[in-house]
């Protein structure tokens, strides 16, 4: 990102060398909130950047050669959009994952902030007015370093979106739990290696499609905990 006018980091309570390697590059370091979802961060980095366009990056992508010299190019067009789609080629342990639904998902990712806000706690959106155009190069996504990394992320967005389900009154019931805890994990996998064609990606797409399936059983799984521990106290 050495092209861009300004970097600003949200920081969420990392523990690792995250701080002192972004301070190489810039002061403007955000404390955020993760407890907050992931639309009140990104907003939080939309106010305190100084300048009207944003370009959104998360630290585990990598933003080609070929796609910054494209994001420089639109934003000199008179005429140009008010956002800029692009794919997210994304990885699983080194490998490109084609199919699962991973590709080229494509979202929003170059927009005038004045024009804009993210919603949602998890797998949040950019609310646009405007039109929007999508760029010709990927956005390199190295999602996950192996299983157990997989898991990490797994458990903490499995809890965010319990809480949120839980916040807009979301209930299971005994009616309910058929579609929760089976034909909704399973159609998910179905969806996911079937009609999205999963199984082109081999092992990875299987556990992929597995484990998708599984978010939506953990989710509804710690919604119920979450019903049980408020009716226990």
């Amino acid at each position: 990102l050495h092209w861009v006018d300004e970097i600003v980091v949200v920081d969420t309570g990392s523990t690792d060398r995250t701080l002192p390697l972004v301070r190489k590059y810039t002061e403007t370091i955000e404390k955020g909130d993760i407890r907050r979802g992931f639309a009140y961060n990104r907003n939080l980095g939309n106010e305190r950047a100084r300048n009207q366009w944003i370009l959104k990056v998360d630290p585990d992508e990598v933003i080609s050669e070929a796609l910054a010299l494209e994001i420089q190019e639109v934003l000199t067009r008179e005429d140009g959009a008010d956002g800029y789609c692009a794919a997210t080629r994304s990885y699983f342990r080194g490998k490109w994952i084609r199919g699962c639904g991973w590709y080229p998902m494509v979202q929003v990712r170059v927009f005038d902030k004045t024009r804009a806000r993210w919603d949602l706690t998890v797998h949040e959106r950019l609310i646009l007015e405007g039109k929007t155009e999508t760029l010709g190069n990927d956005i390199l996504h190295n999602s996950y370093d192996d299983i157990e990394h997989y898991f990490r992320k797994f458990n903490q967005y499995t809890s965010m979106e319990a809480r949120r389900l839980r916040e807009e009154g979301r209930v299971v019931r005994f009616r309910n739990m058929p579609s929760m805890f089976l034909l909704r994990p399973a159609g998910y996998f179905v969806k996911s290696y079937l009609f999205q064609k999963g199984w082109r990606d081999g092992f990875y797409g299987f556990a992929v499609s597995l484990y998708s399936s599984l978010y939506v059983l953990v989710k509804y799984m710690k919604l119920y905990e979450m019903q049980r521990d408020a009716a226990d106290a």
